[in-house]
C-alpha cells in the first residue's frame, strides 16, 4: 500500500502547474462553504450578545410629551424589569454647507443608560453638544468640532456642537440608512420638538411571554394618565436586524458554493483522466507483471482522496480569512462587535464534502481507464485509433471554409472529447452563474423601483397631535402642492379567523378606496370599492405567510378594536425593507380605520404629491410646509429616501452574487488552463514538427487561443440554457425570504455573458499558448 501511495504522490508532484490548478478550484468550493457556515454562526453569536449587552427594548411605544414620573410609574407595572423614556426627532441638519437627513436622540443620562445603550467613544456631550454614530465618518466627512443646524417643528433651527463618536448595534451603518444617527441630551432633542417631555417610551420584560399582556397594562397607565400613545412595537427575540437579508445573503452563498464544489469536481475528474490516459502503457506495464485492476486503480484513487484532503485544507485556511473579512463588512453595516471564531460544523462540512466530491470526481475516469486490457495498453500511442471515425470526427474534418491553423484547432478538440466536453460544462457553469449573478441583481433593483410605478405620493406628513381630516385642504393650498390624502400608518395583528391561528404582525395602511396615489400592482382580485365596508387588500408576503386567497376571510386587530374582513385583493408592495418585524401588509378603507380607532374626522397622517418630483424639488417643498405649518409641528418623509435607503440595503446581496459568479468564472479559467495545458504537454511532438516545417510563434499561440475561443463559446451557448433557470431558482429562494420580485432576463444579459465567457477563456489560454511557442524544435522531438 505503501508503495501505491508513493506512487500516487509522485504523479501529483511531476505534474505540478496541472496539481495546483485542481487543488485551486477545490479550495475555492471549500472555502466557501467554511466562510458561509463559520460567518452565520459568529453573526448569531454576536447578535445574542448584542441583546444581552445593550439590552434591547422589548416594547417601544410613540408617546408625546410623557411627563419624567411616567417612568417611574412604568417600572411599577408587573414583569417590567427597566423603563426609560426617551426622545427622538428625524430633520434636516446643515452639516459641512450641506443639508443632510439626521436622525437625532435624545438620553436623559448618558452615564446611566438601561435600555438600548449606546457606548461613547468619547467624552459625555454637555447641554448644546452631541455624539454621532461613528459609521456617520463613512457617509460624509466629519471631525469633532463640528456644528450643525437642525430644523425644529416650528421651523426654526437649533445649533449643536459635536463633542465625539459613539458606537450601537441597536441601528445599522449609516451607509445602509442613508442618514446620520446622532445622540444628544433630552433637552435639546425637546426643543426641536417644542414639548417639556418624552416622544418614546422603552419597556425591558422579565418573562417574553407575558410580553402582550404588559404592553396593554402600559398602554392602559397611559391612558389614566391622558398621555397620548400609538400602538406598542414588540420586539421579536428570533428575528433581529437585518435577519432576512442576511439569510438571503448566506442563500446565496451557499447555492454558489455548491456549484463551485461541482464545478471543481469535473476538474479533477479531467484531471485525472489526463493521467490515466497519459500512464496507459505505465497501466499496462503494471498489469502484465501481475498487478490486478484494483492495485492500479488504488493508486488513482489515492491520488483525488490526496487532491481532496489538500484542497480541503487550504480551502480551510481560505474559508478562515474570507469568514473574518466577511464578518469585519456585516458587522460594520450592522454596527456589531464580531468575535470571529472558525466553526467546527463549517469545517466538517467543507472537508466532508470537499473530500467526497473529488472521490466520486475521480472515481469514474479512474475506473475507465484502469479497465484496458494489457494488450490496447501497451500498443496504445495516446491518441485513439478511431479517430475520424466518428460523427463529431467528421464534422470537425469538415471545416473546410475555416484557415487551415482554426480548422486544425477545432479538430484537435475532438480528439479528446471527454476532456473537451468537461471543460465546456464547466465554463458553461461559469456563464450561467454569471448570468444568475446578472438577472437577480437586476431583478432586485427592478422590484425596488416598482415602488415609483406603486406609489404616487412623493412624501408623506406626519403630526404628534390629531387634526381635523380637513386639514388637507390647507396643505392643498400650499405653493406646489398637486393633491393631499388622508392616510393612516401603524401596526396591526392579523389572523386567519377560521380555523384560528396564531395571529402575525403586519404594516397597516389606511388608504382611500379612490386614492390616486397608491397604484396597487394587483395579482389575485380588485381594490376595495367606497361603498364597501368588509374589504381589505393584503401583499402578497402576507399571503404566503397567511395561506390565504382573495376570498378569504381575515382577522385584523387594532388596538383594542376586533374585525373581520374580505379579502378582495392581492397586490405585490415591496415597500418593506432591512429589520422589518412584519409579515407584510395589510390595506384597509382609510374611514374604516378611523371607525376602528374611534377617531373620526381626525388624522395624522397625510400623503403629498408635488409638481415637481426630483429629489431637489420635494425637499424644498417640504421645507416650505414645515415653515408654514410650524405651530403644528409637522414631520416629513419622501418617497425618493425610502426607495435609496432600499438600493443601499440591497447592494451587499448584489456585490456577494457579483463576487460568487467571478469565483465561479475563476474556476471555469482553471478548467481552460487545465485542458490546455495538458493538450500542449500531450502535444509536444506535434508542436515539433510544425516548428520544423516552420510555424511561426504566433502560429502556435493561434492554435491554442482558438481551441480556447471554441471551449468558451460552446460553453457560453450551454451557459445560457443553464443561466435562466438558475436565475429563475435565485429569483424563487430569494422570493421566499425576502418580497416579491419579477424575473428579468434580458438579451443586454445574454450579450455581457458573451464577453464574460471570451474574455474567460482568452485570458485562461495565454498562458499555455505562450508556453507552446516557447517550446524549441530540439526540446519537443526529443520528448517522451
Amino acid at each position: 500500500m505503501f508503495a501505491l501511495f508513493r506512487k500516487a504522490y509522485r504523479d501529483l508532484t511531476q505534474r505540478r502547474v496541472r496539481s495546483l490548478l485542481t487543488l485551486g478550484a477545490i479550495a475555492i468550493g471549500v472555502a466557501g462553504i467554511v466562510a458561509i457556515v463559520s460567518t452565520a454562526q459568529n453573526l448569531t453569536r454576536a447578535q445574542a450578545a448584542a441583546y444581552q449587552n445593550t439590552s434591547q427594548a422589548d416594547i417601544t411605544f410613540w408617546v408625546w410629551n410623557a411627563p419624567p414620573k411616567t417612568e417611574r410609574a412604568l417600572l411599577d407595572i408587573s414583569n417590567v424589569a427597566a423603563a426609560e423614556l426617551r426622545n427622538n426627532y428625524f430633520t434636516k441638519c446643515k452639516w459641512n454647507g450641506e443639508y443632510r437627513d439626521v436622525y437625532v436622540w435624545g438620553i436623559q443620562d448618558f452615564s446611566d443608560q438601561q435600555i438600548n445603550q449606546i457606548r461613547l467613544l468619547d467624552n459625555l456631550p454637555k447641554p448644546g453638544e452631541f455624539v454621532a454614530e461613528t459609521s456617520v465618518r463613512e457617509l460624509f466627512p466629519v471631525r469633532v468640532g463640528d456644528t450643525i443646524s437642525c430644523r425644529a417643528r416650528d421651523g426654526s433651527s437649533q445649533t449643536l456642537t459635536l463633542a465625539g463618536f459613539a458606537t450601537s448595534p441597536n441601528y445599522p451603518s449609516a451607509t445602509i440608512l442613508n442618514w446620520a444617527t446622532v445622540y444628544a441630551n433630552a433637552s435639546d432633542v425637546q426643543k426641536l420638538l417644542g414639548i417639556s417631555g418624552a416622544n418614546q417610551a422603552l419597556l425591558k420584560v422579565q418573562d417574553l411571554a407575558k410580553l402582550n399582556d404588559t404592553a396593554r397594562e402600559a398602554a392602559r397607565l397611559f391612558n389614566r394618565r391622558s398621555v397620548e400613545h400609538a400602538a406598542p412595537t414588540l420586539r421579536d427575540p428570533n428575528n433581529y436586524l437585518g435577519k432576512r437579508e442576511l439569510d438571503a445573503l448566506f442563500l446565496l452563498l451557499t447555492v454558489f458554493s455548491i456549484v463551485g464544489l461541482v464545478t471543481s469536481g469535473f476538474l479533477v475528474a479531467n484531471t485525472l483522466a489526463a493521467m490515466t490516459t497519459e500512464q496507459i502503457g505505465e497501466i499496462g506495464v503494471v498489469k502484465a507483471i501481475g498487478g490486478t485492476r484494483w492495485q492500479v486503480l488504488t493508486i488513482y484513487i489515492i491520488a483525488a482522496i490526496l487532491y481532496g484532503i489538500i484542497g480541503t485544507l487550504i480551502g480551510i485556511a481560505f474559508g478562515a480569512l474570507a469568514s473574518w473579512r466577511l464578518l469585519l463588512y456585516i458587522g460594520s453595516l450592522l454596527n456589531l462587535d464580531v468575535a470571529f471564531s472558525i466553526s467546527s460544523e463549517g469545517v466538517a462540512l467543507g472537508a466532508g464534502v470537499g473530500i467526497g466530491v473529488t472521490i466520486i470526481g475521480g472515481l469514474i475516469p479512474s475506473l475507465a481507464g484502469t479497465g484496458i486490457r494489457v494488450k490496447d495498453a501497451l500498443e496504445a500511442y495516446g491518441i485513439t485509433s478511431t479517430y475520424g471515425q466518428g460523427r463529431v470526427d467528421r464534422l470537425m474534418q469538415r471545416w473546410v471554409a475555416l484557415p487551415p491553423l482554426a480548422a486544425m484547432s477545432l479538430r484537435n478538440l475532438a480528439r479528446r472529447k471527454t476532456r473537451s466536453l468537461i471543460t465546456t460544462l464547466v465554463i458553461a457553469v461559469a456563464v450561467a452563474a454569471s448570468l444568475a449573478a446578472q438577472s437577480t441583481s437586476t431583478s432586485v433593483d427592478a422590484a425596488i423601483d416598482g415602488l415609483f410605478q406603486t406609489y404616487r405620493a412623493d412624501a408623506w406628513a406626519s403630526f404628534d397631535q390629531w387634526v381635523g381630516t380637513n386639514f388637507a385642504g390647507n396643505l392643498r393650498a400650499a405653493d406646489g402642492v398637486q393633491a393631499v390624502e388622508v392616510w393612516s400608518i401603524g401596526d396591526a395583528w392579523v389572523s386567519d379567523p377560521i380555523p384560528h391561528i396564531a395571529p402575525v404582525r403586519a404594516r397597516l395602511w389606511g388608504v382611500p378606496a379612490t386614492t390616486t396615489m397608491y397604484i396597487p400592482q394587483l395579482v389575485e382580485g380588485r381594490w376595495y370599492r367606497a361603498d364597501e365596508t368588509d374589504g381589505v387588500v393584503i401583499s402578497t408576503d402576507l399571503q404566503q405567510e397567511l395561506k390565504l386567497r382573495a376570498g378569504d376571510f381575515i382577522n385584523v386587530e387594532i388596538g383594542k378594536a376586533q374585525r373581520n374582513f374580505k379579502i378582495v385583493g392581492v397586490v405585490i408592495d415591496n415597500s418593506i425593507f432591512l429589520g422589518s418585524t412584519v409579515a407584510g401588509k395589510v390595506f384597509v378603507p382609510e374611514d374604516l380605520v378611523e371607525k376602528m380607532q374611534q377617531r373620526e374626522g381626525w388624522a395624522t397622517f397625510f400623503a403629498f404629491s408635488f409638481d415637481a418630483h426630483d429629489p431637489a424639488s420635494v425637499e424644498k417643498r417640504l421645507g416650505e410646509m414645515q415653515a408654514k405649518f410650524r405651530q403644528y409641528q409637522m414631520g416629513t418623509d419622501s418617497a425618493y429616501r425610502e426607495v435609496a435607503g432600499a438600493k443601499e440595503q440591497s447592494r451587499i446581496l448584489s456585490l456577494a452574487l457579483y463576487a460568487m459568479s467571478l469565483i465561479i468564472g475563476a474556476i471555469g479559467a482553471l478548467g481552460v488552463l487545465n485542458t490546455l495545458t495538458l493538450n500542449v504537454l500531450e502535444r509536444r511532438r506535434e508542436i515539433g514538427v510544425l516548428r520544423s516545417i516552420g510555424a511561426a510563434n504566433e502560429n502556435l499561440v493561434q492554435v491554442f487561443l482558438t481551441e480556447g475561443l471554441a471551449l468558451g463559446l460552446g460553453g457560453w451557448v450551454i451557459g445560457i440554457l443553464i443561466g435562466y433557470p438558475m436565475g429563475q431558482l435565485l429569483i424563487n429562494l430569494m422570493q421566499s425570504i425576502l418580497f416579491h420580485i419579477n424575473y428579468i432576463f434580458s438579451a443586454q444579459m445574454i450579450l455581457a455573458s458573451l464577453l464574460f465567457a471570451l474574455v474567460l477563456s482568452i485570458a485562461a489560454s495565454l498562458i499555455p499558448a505562450l508556453g507552446a511557442a516557447r517550446l524549441r524544435v530540439s526540446q519537443v522531438l526529443r520528448y517522451e
